[in-house]
């Protein structure tokens, strides 16, 4: 799950960026702190339920798209 972790990277760095503190970003989502923390310290991946949510709390979203065949192509080497 290296592309999870990948994922967890960019939330991290996003979160740092806007300054938001993991308890900021946990709140009112029903994630707990520590489970954001664990995703951080890559002790845990987090559920894409969860992580929507909090991702939510910054004004992100996670989307799934179609991908153009030049891009499938890169990814596929």
């Amino acid at each position: 799950m290296e592309e999870m972790a990948d994922l967890v990277d960019e939330f991290k760095t996003l979160r740092t960026k806007h300054r938001y503190s993991q308890k900021e970003v946990s709140d009112g989502t029903g994630v707990a702190v520590i489970t954001v923390y664990t995703w951080e310290a890559k002790q845990r991946q987090p559920t894409l339920e969860n992580f929507n949510k909090v991702l939510g709390n910054m004004g992100y979203e996670l989307s799934i798209r179609p991908i153009s065949s030049a891009e499938r192509d890169v990814q596929h080497g």
